[in-house]
């Protein structure tokens, strides 16, 4: 699985971030960490914030999803997966 801020090897050029894209980024991938930590109030508020249903918020997980077009359905079922498994987070890198 690429990260969207790494350079693609194929030789194309790395999608433009705005300074503000990088910012939704970095909640998500602050939150997805989160649900491995050894702190348990740490993970169940990452729990909290990928299964939330608000979209008010402009850095909740479903407007961030809405933003990149990405399936919110597709990266929660992933998620349960991982939170329910017991396996370390950075599992779901290796897509």
């Amino acid at each position: 699985m690429r990260f969207v801020t790494q350079e693609v090897a194929d030789g194309r050029d790395k999608p433009a971030l705005k300074p503000e894209e990088r910012l939704l980024l970095a909640v998500v991938e602050s939150a997805f960490w989160d649900l491995q930590s050894q702190d348990v109030a740490r993970r169940r508020t990452a729990q909290h914030y990928f299964f939330a249903e608000d979209t008010a918020n402009t850095f909740s997980f479903l407007a961030i999803c809405q933003h990149f077009n990405w399936s919110p359905v597709s990266i929660r079922t992933r998620l349960t997966r991982l939170v329910s498994s017991g396996e370390p987070a950075s599992a779901a890198l290796a897509c």
